[in-house]
């Protein structure tokens, strides 16, 4: 329902291209959104959420008990966070600032692009674009799912026009100002 009602945000968006990850959960929200456009989309593993590793699929309930230094880490030191067999956050933003590099060298100066992605990629690149460390993934919010960021990039520049526009979900949907850490983060974040 969310990403049926992200198609409104960009039902007057003349889009030179659309970048998805290769998960499909990115693939379904972009193809809801941007109805008829599917082969369009150019999937890059770059853009993939961070690799949870032996974290897939589980319940963070679940990783509290079985990895509690990881799983603590996670929550408080996110930069300093190793996922079990999976990725370290290091490694998520080399990649995700790599996409969104490589995105802008491979499209004209006036394109207009659409990136659907995950939420520890976009964190990592509104950390690069503000130019802020690792440890401030802590305290760049959760935003909310099929919401909107938009990045300009001029004179060998980023910067945002805007982040986490969510105005075209009504309440009743939204899936981190209705969950109880969601809320919370909102309220305290700089960015």
């Amino acid at each position: 329902h969310q990403a049926t009602l992200l198609g409104s945000f960009f039902k007057d968006e003349e889009l030179d291209k659309i970048y998805t990850s290769k998960l499909r959960r990115t693939n379904e929200t972009a193809a809801l959104a941007l109805p008829g456009r599917k082969n369009e989309f150019i999937r890059k593993i770059e853009l993939n959420e961070i690799n949870g590793g032996d974290w897939e699929g589980l319940e963070w309930t679940t990783l509290e008990v079985k990895w509690p230094d990881q799983y603590h880490k996670w929550i408080e030191e996110p930069h300093l966070a190793c996922l079990p067999n999976g990725e370290n956050v290091q490694e998520l933003y080399t990649r995700s600032v790599k996409a969104l590099n490589d995105i802008v060298m491979e499209n004209r100066d006036d394109s207009t692009i659409a990136i659907f992605s995950h939420g520890t990629v976009i964190k990592a690149i509104i950390a690069y674009i503000h130019g802020l460390p690792l440890e401030a993934l802590k305290i760049i919010a959760w935003y909310e799912n099929s919401s909107v960021t938009k990045v300009i990039y001029e004179n060998n520049a980023f910067s945002l026009e805007f982040y986490d526009n969510h105005k075209h979900l009504p309440n009743s949907v939204k899936t981190v100002a209705n969950s109880p850490w969601g809320s919370s983060m909102k309220l305290t974040c700089k960015y």
